[in-house]
């Protein structure tokens, strides 16, 4: 009797001991889940971390193929398969003016900010990259410029964020139904505008600054609701707006200013190794990217010329003469910068001598504003 009730003992002993190890089991396994579980312990060095990318082109595009492509693959390649890269296309997580809340939020890890959208922002400083004729219309002196220049406010601009690269995209020209004959071509049109800055260049110009959404640009144009646009070379012939407005002017205009950040809780989350990896290595990978992106579509600058001769239009050339005269339209945008700094808190006036300062040590000398 007394060795079948040690027989049963042994028994019930082999079962605790199973229990408390499944649950020490199921309670490592918590421990090590991804941010999906909602776990706020840093991942192992052991775990596949995903980095989850909010992209508004569609992934044909030239931003996606020339950029979050090649990052995506070089990232996970670096990292020899610790993260995994995961881009969604056509704004699937959020529109180009939701990235900034988007990655604040979490909702993903890594978007592109538009300077534009944010002019009431942490972004505002970047702004001044996209004044009327910065950077000499040259893509690669306009990153240049805003990366040295963003850098002493980069904890302002980044609060709360982790940069990933700045840069500007292709600069934007003036394009128009109607042939583009002198600097004054401007008076009495109907012309799009999208931001405060370029209401103000319009009615500088003659214009009427008009509102049309990105999407009814085609029809705007096509049913005279509008007659002059700002905008890309890649945007004007991926939506083919050169059958609607074949003429533009051959001088760039001004320049987007675009920021990739990170979720801050993301990147804190990250082993120590991996963080280093991104601020020395993977992150400066994306604005070579980015700046790259632009002068690959600036190689097919004559390409858009002769589809504009094709379609009919013509593209405009000012004298040098002409040219001084017409890039004076912008200096009101530029005095109007330094009243917004200044009502937002920022040393308006400092700032802009500062970018002016940085522009010419890149050999930019903007006499328009003498």
């Amino acid at each position: 009797m007394k060795r079948g009730k040690k027989k049963w003992s042994m028994f019930l002993m082999a079962i605790v001991s199973l229990l408390v190890l499944t649950l020490a089991a199921c309670g490592g396994s918590d421990q090590s889940s991804s941010k999906e579980g909602g776990s706020d312990e840093k991942a192992s060095d052991g775990d596949v971390i995903e980095l989850v990318v909010n992209s508004w082109f569609a992934s044909d595009a030239d931003v996606p193929n020339n950029v979050w492509k090649p990052w995506e693959k070089y990232v996970e390649e670096k990292t020899e398969g610790r993260v995994k890269v995961t881009v969604h296309y056509n704004g699937a997580l959020a529109k180009s003016n939701e990235i900034l809340e988007g990655v604040q939020s979490g909702l993903f890890d890594v978007g592109m900010a538009l300077a534009l959208y944010y002019e009431d922002s942490q972004l505002f400083p970047l702004t001044v990259g996209e004044l009327p004729f910065t950077a000499g219309g040259d893509p690669d002196k306009s990153a240049e410029i805003i990366q040295e220049f963003s850098a002493e406010y980069a904890n302002e601009i980044w609060d709360g964020v982790v940069k990933v690269g700045v840069g500007a995209p292709p600069p934007n020209y003036i394009y128009s139904t109607a042939p583009i004959t002198s600097i004054d071509y401007m008076k009495g049109k109907s012309v799009r505008g999208s931001t405060d800055s370029e209401a103000l260049l319009i009615k500088t110009m003659g214009g009427t600054p008009t509102q049309v959404t990105f999407e009814e640009l085609y029809n705007s144009l096509d049913k005279g609701l509008i007659d002059s646009f700002f905008s890309t070379h890649d945007v004007y012939s991926n939506l083919q707006l050169i059958d609607v407005a074949p003429y533009f002017v051959d001088k760039p205009i001004k320049f987007v200013m675009a920021t990739a950040i990170m979720n801050e809780d993301f990147f804190n989350s990250l082993p120590k190794d991996l963080q280093t990896m991104f601020v020395e290595d993977l992150n400066p990978k994306w604005e070579d990217l980015f700046e790259g992106n632009a002068r690959k579509i600036m190689e097919k600058d004559p390409e858009i010329a002769k589809m504009v001769k094709d379609a009919g239009g013509s593209v405009a050339e000012f004298s040098n003469k002409d040219l001084m005269e017409f890039q004076k339209y912008g200096a009101p945008v530029w005095d109007q910068w330094v009243k917004k700094a200044n009502d937002k808190g920022y040393p308006g006036e400092e700032m802009l001598e500062r970018y002016i300062e940085i522009s010419r040590e890149h050999g930019v000398d903007l006499e328009f504003l003498k």
